[in-house]
């Protein structure tokens, strides 16, 4: 399939090896209800197979809606997806998913988001620092605090537990 044929928001490119695996929102369910995470994959960019479900909610996951901004990072030898997620009466957060393959099937992997679990927060990302610290880049919502901001906070090294 072409790239205009794709309906997605919020894409995330990642390369590894010689291919490409975009992820993204979902454009038929980005404003409700949802249940998985797709991804796409090409060699050269102009040519892409999928979606291929990634994730889909397990049994007792918390969030039912709004399955926002999926970014896949390869992290001492495993493929871990950041994504926002919401459900009525809790705060939007990102929840950190693992896997062996790009192509999942990705698992949860932090208990419950990394995110502070009384903000509304969105879009998270990985950073490592120079010293191989991982931290989440994320923002905290224009919706709760008038204007928007973008935060970090430390992961422990295995990315299951914010830290500090």
């Amino acid at each position: 399939m072409q790239i205009n044929e794709i309906n997605i928001r919020d894409p995330f490119i990642l390369l590894d090896k010689d291919t490409y695996y975009m992820y993204g929102t979902r454009g038929s369910r980005c404003w409700g209800n949802d249940d998985g995470l797709d991804c796409y994959y090409s060699r050269d960019l102009q040519e892409w197979t999928g979606p291929v479900e990634v994730f889909h909610k397990p049994e007792g996951f918390w969030a039912d809606q709004n399955y926002w901004a999926p970014e896949c990072h390869r992290y001492q030898g495993k493929y871990y997806i950041f994504a926002s997620f919401k459900a009525d009466g809790v705060c939007r957060g990102t929840q950190i998913l693992k896997a062996d393959h790009p192509l999942g099937p990705f698992q949860v992997h932090s208990e419950s988001p990394v995110t502070p679990k009384a903000w509304e927060c969105l879009d998270g990302t990985l950073y490592i620092d120079s010293s191989q610290v991982p931290y989440l880049v994320f923002c905290h919502e224009w919706v709760q605090i008038g204007d928007g901001e973008v935060c970090a906070i430390m992961l422990s090294p295995d990315l299951k537990t914010p830290v500090g």
